[in-house]
Formats: C-alpha cells, structure tokens, sequence
C-alpha cells in the first residue's frame, strides 16, 4: 500500500470517493500525537469526554499507550476521507468507515477473472461510487457508509510527515496482499503459476500455456509483472539468457514480492528450469 500524503489531496490525485485503507489501531494515537506537538504549551488539551489534563501528562499517556501498541496486530479498515480543514503546510481529513456487503468466508478479488475485470476493479477503487459500481463489467459488492462516532477517524497530514496511518491501493495485486490476505483463486497463493496446468484459470489473461515454466501470477502479482515475466520466459526459448539476465529477472521479481509483502524466496520457483540461482 502507498501511504496517503498531503499533495495526494492538493492535488487532487486522491477525491472523496476514493476507497482508502485505514489502519485504526494508530489513527487515534498519530491524531492525538500531531495535536500535542503543535499545542502552545501554555494551552492544556482536552479529550472527547471534557479531560483536561497537562500536556505533559498527555504526553505520558501517549508514550504509554504507544508502548503498549508495539506486538499488538493492526486493525484497518475502508475509508473515504473528506478534507475538513486545510493550511498551506498541514490538512485535516475527516475519514468516514466504510464496509462491502460480502460474505465473511469470500474474498472480494474472487470475480476477478480476466485482465479487463482487474482494470475495472482498479477504477472503482480510485472512484467507489453506486453509479460507477454499475458501470463495471463485473459485479461489485455494495459499498455501505457507516455513521456514528465510532466510524468517523480523523488524521492529520503535513508536509513534513514520515509516518501514516492512512493508505491508498497502488493495484489489485496491493488489494488482495492486504484485503485478502493474500489468498488468490487462480495461484492458490504461490504467487507463480503453471500456465499449461492452470490454463482454464488464466484464459482472460493471456498468457501462454507452456508447462516447462512457472509464470508470476497475473492477479497477485499484476498484470504488468506477469506480461514482463512472460516476455522474458518467451525469449529463453529463442536463445540461452545470460546469467545477469536470468539474475536480473530474479531481483526483479524479488522486489515485487518483498513490495506486496511476500517471501522474497517465492521467486526461486521461476527459475527452475533455468540452471540459475
């Protein structure tokens, strides 16, 4: 996932109907953090619940609950955020929780099964509207707002920020690392594939049904991965690639892998026709 930044929103890269990712368990802590550290000292904060302490206490909590956190798993959920103040250095976004009507027990990448599926999932993501829901060619779970307080999140960007708790989808193969858990229906979450045995799951897909090799998998991995992975595996029918070619591929794939979240050492299984380690 890409962290969200402030120019993501001055610039408009990112909208209103933008599906976002939330972690929750350090939104409250990262919006409480920003508010002490540009409070004049001479000001004490006060919490939700009418609290007034000294900043220096709440600077203890803070610590406290922030050592607290460290071992604990995360918990995001699906937002979309609404600027409610903005400064030329600093924005405040008003993050609203939002949930896909989808059985617990399914994953929400499973309809994906052909190249133009996996576009169309990819423009509803940066637009997760009712009106461009309909004008997919696959069926999308409905997108339900969730009210009350204990949907609504607050964070702060600046222009200065190296941490964030708020994050946006580069892709699907992004979407089902963290959504899904990396489970994927055409690899069965080996992140490469055979395309002759697995040629029924990859026919929207395009790629080539040789068993000699193992192709990255176009749904997790992407499609632009696999397609390059393809070209790659395609030429070492012509001629015999040198081993800074074969290494390349390899750290290539290494890189896609260590970025989704994966075991680097899942890209040993494409080489092994190879001779190359």
């Amino acid at each position: 996932m890409k962290p969200v930044k402030m120019d993501d929103c001055s610039r408009g890269r990112l909208t209103k109907e933008t599906l976002l990712f939330l972690n929750i368990t350090a939104a409250g802590l990262q919006y409480s953090t920003r508010i002490l550290s540009r409070n004049n000292t001479n000001v004490s904060v006060r919490s939700k619940g009418g609290i007034s302490l000294p900043n220096e206490l709440w600077a203890m909590i803070l610590n406290y609950v922030r050592e607290g956190k460290k071992g604990t798993e995360d918990r995001f959920c699906f937002v979309k955020a609404d600027p409610s103040v903005a400064s030329p250095d600093r924005m405040l976004l008003r993050c609203t929780r939002h949930k896909f009507n989808h059985p617990a027990d399914e994953f929400l990448a499973s309809d994906l099964n052909d190249s133009q599926s996996v576009r169309d999932f990819e423009d509803y993501m940066a637009c997760a509207t009712p009106s461009e829901a309909e004008n997919l060619g696959i069926k999308v779970p409905k997108l339900r707002r969730l009210s009350g307080p204990d949907n609504t999140f607050y964070v702060v960007l600046n222009t200065t920020q190296t941490d964030s708790c708020l994050y946006t989808f580069r892709d699907v193969p992004d979407f089902i690392a963290v959504v899904d858990y990396g489970c994927c229906w055409i690899c069965d979450g080996n992140r490469f594939v055979c395309p002759g045995c697995t040629r029924k799951r990859l026919e929207g897909f395009g790629a080539f049904t040789d068993c000699s090799v193992e192709l990255a998998c176009p749904l997790c991995m992407g499609l632009d991965i696999s397609a390059k992975h393809q070209d790659f595996l395609e030429e070492c029918d012509n001629y015999e690639e040198s081993k800074d070619e074969a290494n390349g591929m390899q750290r290539f794939l290494e890189e896609r892998l260590t970025e989704l979240g994966y075991s680097a050492a899942m890209a040993d299984m494409a080489y092994m026709i190879h001779g190359y380690r």
